[in-house]
């Protein structure tokens, strides 16, 4: 897994194994018991999140969210684990919000745009408010690619939590 290279804010992996499910579900408790003073980890069915603790986490740490796929199209024979790097699900949450307003606000400055120059008035304030939006975005993803890149030493810890868990070494 390349989590440092794709351009995505939130890596996703695909890896086949030919370990059946029972033996992966019964590793868990064994990480469990391994990292529980450095990491939370969180199952639900076929669904693994490897949290770090509270009192480690900064704004820029990811979340690890593993799922066990049995039936899959693509390879019948062999069982699918996808994994997903996140950030914290509230910071996320903020993020979307703001993006969702500036979204909003840009159409909304679009349409008073059109509406300003269908009636021939001066539509140039709209313009500058709609690039300002435009420079913002292109800010907040930076913001975004650079928090990934200070978490990135983090994601390096959990992926080797998964590679544990995987190759049978818990």
């Amino acid at each position: 897994m390349d989590i440092d290279k794709p351009i995505s804010l939130r890596p996703r992996f695909r890896e086949s194994t030919q370990l059946d499910k029972e033996t992966l579900l019964s590793r868990i408790a064994t990480l469990k018991e391994n990292y529980r003073k450095k990491y939370r980890l969180t199952q639900s069915g076929n669904h693994l999140w490897i949290h770090h603790l509270k009192k480690n986490e900064k704004i820029f740490t990811p979340n690890l969210h593993l799922e066990i796929v049995e039936d899959d199209y693509d390879e019948p024979d062999k069982l699918i684990i996808k994994g997903l790097y996140s950030p914290n699900s509230a910071y996320w949450t903020m993020f979307m919000f703001v993006h969702f307003v500036l979204a909003v606000l840009f159409i909304g400055f679009m349409i008073m745009a059109y509406t300003k120059s269908v009636v021939k008035e001066s539509y140039w304030p709209y313009i500058y408010l709609m690039i300002c939006i435009a420079m913002i975005w292109i800010a907040l993803y930076f913001f975004a690619r650079y928090n990934r890149l200070k978490g990135l030493k983090q994601a390096k810890e959990l992926e080797k939590i998964y590679e544990e868990w995987v190759k049978g070494q818990a």
